[in-house]
């Protein structure tokens, strides 16, 4: 339970880290011309349906953590399928609360304003026009069709090359996090002559 808090955390770090960088200046055509191509890339249906198979992923990756975690190998098979029961259950309530957050209109013309800003940095309005000529074509309405499809195959797979290293790594963190702690709790950390 604490490596999926410890997860979850460094997710929401990591997204509000993304959010602080400093933003491009958008002006009305550059606006225009992305709401254009995030139309043409149905933008807010797949903001809709990113939540199910991130949060299933997910929760694919937090079976395995428990089942790779060197905690995990004190517990009892029961103990293992109430921490499984648990991770399931919270990955189904993240789910859900994620589904709603990306229906948010706050949220969609968030993201929109955000994609409009990243645009207008990298990309001509000339360019983002040309963009969206690709995906109302038919090989780019099939690419906007297939690849959801495509990252969904390949997903759980590229889970599988990731998720012992993930697990490494949040086990890691974790310990780092508890020993800090430990220090600045028991006094250790005064500076040693």
């Amino acid at each position: 339970m604490k490596t999926l808090k410890l997860c979850l955390a460094v997710l929401t770090f990591v997204s509000f880290g993304a959010a602080a960088q400093t933003p491009a200046t958008v002006d009305v055509e550059q606006r225009a011309a992305v709401k254009e191509l995030l139309d043409a890339m149905n933008f807010k249906q797949m903001l809709a349906q990113m939540s199910g198979p991130m949060m299933q992923q997910m929760g694919q990756m937090f079976d395995q953590m428990i089942e790779a975690s060197p905690s995990s190998r004190k517990l009892s098979p029961e103990q293992k399928d109430a921490a499984r029961k648990a991770a399931q259950e919270s990955s189904a309530k993240s789910a859900k609360a994620m589904t709603e957050l990306y229906n948010d209109p706050v949220v969609i013309q968030g993201f929109e304003d955000v994609m409009a800003r990243a645009y207008a940095k990298n990309f001509t309005t000339a360019e983002i026009k040309a963009t969206t000529a690709f995906y109302v074509s038919p090989v780019g309405k099939k690419a906007l069709t297939i690849m959801p499809k495509m990252m969904q195959e390949t997903m759980p797979e590229i889970m599988a090359v990731i998720a012992p290293k993930m697990s490494a790594i949040m086990e890691a963190a974790t310990k780092d996090v508890a020993s800090q702690i430990k220090k600045s709790t028991d006094g250790s950390s005064a500076p040693t002559k």
